[in-house]
């Protein structure tokens, strides 16, 4: 589930927190009808180092001044228990797979899914935190967009959360909810389309 579906559910967070390795920032979100809109926003910088996104280990170097920064814009939006929290893309490991037929159990297919990837994971499948949804149909099988992150770095993430006083409800990547956003504000298109999402420190391609 991504964060934008999540606001868009009543019983979801309505605050989502991004972190990046130069900020933290955050949004409120309120809908009006059926219409979201921004209700508060804060940006707060980060020294230098304090946070280095990476897949392989831990991010937070310095915890106090994320955490000092992440308390101060949830202050400024309200002060929330439960978020929506955003991460850096390099944090995780995007990949497409496909298969030609896919099982009917769900337990199955997240097997099936974790024994594909595992070949390509920079670390041991057993420490890893893994989502998936389904992508395009073809005649040739069914693919699907597998996320791979380190769970011990989710749970950096939630505790730093925690620490600040706030609850992580859902975990997500940042050019997933940029993705998001795109469709949501745009008619559905048959064409093609390519989205650049470009961060100070990488760029992804969606």
């Amino acid at each position: 589930m991504s964060v934008l579906t999540s606001l868009r559910d009543s019983s979801g967070p309505t605050v989502a927190v991004e972190f990046a390795a130069h900020q933290v920032s955050a949004a409120s979100l309120e809908f009006r009808g059926h219409k979201p809109c921004v209700a508060a926003h804060a940006v707060e910088p980060l020294v230098d180092g304090a946070l280095v996104p990476s897949l392989t280990t831990h991010n937070a170097h310095n915890r106090a001044a994320v955490v000092a920064a992440l308390g101060r814009v949830l202050e400024r939006t309200g002060r929330p228990r439960r978020i929506g929290v955003v991460v850096p893309d390099l944090v995780a490991k995007v990949s497409l797979v496909r298969f030609e037929q896919v099982p009917a159990r769900a337990a199955d297919l997240d097997q099936l899914v974790r024994w594909q990837v595992r070949k390509t994971a920079p670390f041991a499948i057993e420490d890893a935190q893994v989502s998936y949804v389904p992508g395009q149909r073809a005649q040739d099988g069914q693919e699907f967009i597998v996320s791979l992150a380190r769970r011990d770095v989710v749970e950096e993430y939630e505790s730093l959360c925690a620490e600040a006083g706030a609850h992580a409800g859902i975990v997500d990547l940042a050019t997933f909810n940029v993705v998001n956003v795109v469709l949501a504000g745009s008619a559905p298109s048959m064409v093609d389309w390519l989205l650049v999402n470009v961060a100070p420190d990488y760029a992804s391609i969606a």
